[in-house]
């Protein structure tokens, strides 16, 4: 098991945005970013997935009421406007054991503790 990227560095500004934009539209509960269509995405933090959850968003609905499928979804959509090389930059070379060693790219800046 090697060391999150993520977890080390945070997020990139404008997927952190998006995401509190979300919870706080989901008055703080996480889990249906956490457990529903977008788990891929805000829990495994594959932020490269966002099109492949949109694609197949009805097939993981769960037990998401009709509003918080609507706050999900429009993250998701806001994730995959974003350019692949912002909402994606965890080095391709990172050695998963050293992420002090793989710095994001120069003008990204990065969110913590969310």
């Amino acid at each position: 098991m090697g060391i999150c990227w993520y977890c080390y560095w945070g997020w990139p500004k404008p997927v952190a945005d998006i995401y509190k934009k979300a919870l706080t539209d989901l008055d703080g509960d996480e889990s249906p970013l956490h457990y529903g269509p977008s788990h891929v995405v805000w829990a495994d933090e594959n932020f490269h997935s966002a099109e492949w959850c949109l694609k197949n968003f009805d097939k993981y609905e769960n037990d998401l009421t009709d509003v918080e499928l609507t706050i999900v979804k429009r993250s998701l959509e806001e994730l995959a406007e974003l350019p692949i090389d912002v909402r994606c930059v965890e080095p391709e070379d990172y050695d998963e054991e050293h992420p002090g060693l793989y710095p994001p790219p120069i003008g990204i800046e990065m969110v913590k503790g969310l």
